[in-house]
């Protein structure tokens, strides 16, 4: 059951990736290893963040 759940997880991330979706959870995994003395933000700030740094950046104009 446990080899499900991480095969899920690992499949999950995969997807999100692939359509540009941002991964909360990789992102905490970064955080706790990298910056262990900071406070991670929170889900909705998270994805708040990475639609401002996607759409105001310049780059991307479009959804597709």
């Amino acid at each position: 059951m446990n080899n499900t759940l991480v095969w899920m997880s690992k499949a999950r991330s995969t997807v999100k990736t692939m359509f540009g979706m941002p991964d909360y959870e990789k992102y905490l995994e970064h955080h706790r290893a990298n910056h262990p003395d900071q406070e991670p933000m929170n889900e909705k700030e998270f994805y708040l963040q990475r639609l401002k740094d996607r759409y105001e950046s310049g780059g991307a104009t479009r959804c597709c």
